[in-house]
């Protein structure tokens, strides 16, 4: 048999077997739609949207500032091993930072000593990011964190100084 008689014979039996197939159901369901009107000219608030409900309150900032005090300690360590560093933050690196964070040399960070701090800067209503603000022997630094959820850890995205 040849190739062109070969092919032939495969394409018949494909649109053969394709003729076997179950025909497709003219009921397609329905999808049923739901809708809320608003009753008094007030809105229904009761769907998040897929929008976790975060709250910042006088305990998340004292909690933050502890955080974030103990954070900046860590990172100022020029005596540690690149390893030992990483490993002491890491648990508290976002993923983004993390990738970056890993070709760091402790020691070639100028911070040696954290003057006073934090200071906490974050954008009303936003208590899902915050920055702390350090003044350091190297001049104001800021360690900025996020947390995705109430419940969720604060998470380091960046260290840097501040005017950079």
């Amino acid at each position: 048999m040849s190739i062109n008689r070969f092919g032939l014979v495969l394409a018949v039996a494909a649109a053969a077997l394709a003729g076997c197939a179950t025909p497709a159901s003219d009921t397609a369901p329905t999808p049923s739609i739901t809708t809320s009107i608003p009753v008094d000219g007030h809105e229904d608030h009761s769907e998040d949207h897929g929008v976790p409900v975060v709250t910042w309150d006088a305990a998340t900032d004292q909690k933050v500032k502890a955080l974030a005090a103990d954070l900046m300690g860590k990172f100022a360590r020029p005596d540690l091993t690149d390893r030992a560093w990483f490993n002491a933050l890491q648990p508290h690196m976002s993923a983004d930072y993390q990738e970056s964070a890993q070709y760091i040399d402790p020691g070639r960070i100028p911070v040696r000593k954290i003057l006073s701090g934090p200071v906490l800067v974050r954008e009303k209503g936003n208590p899902m990011s915050v920055m702390a603000e350090f003044a350091t022997n190297d001049g104001p630094w800021v360690l900025s964190l996020h947390r995705s959820g109430q419940e969720e850890p604060w998470l380091i995205t960046r260290v840097a100084p501040k005017d950079s």
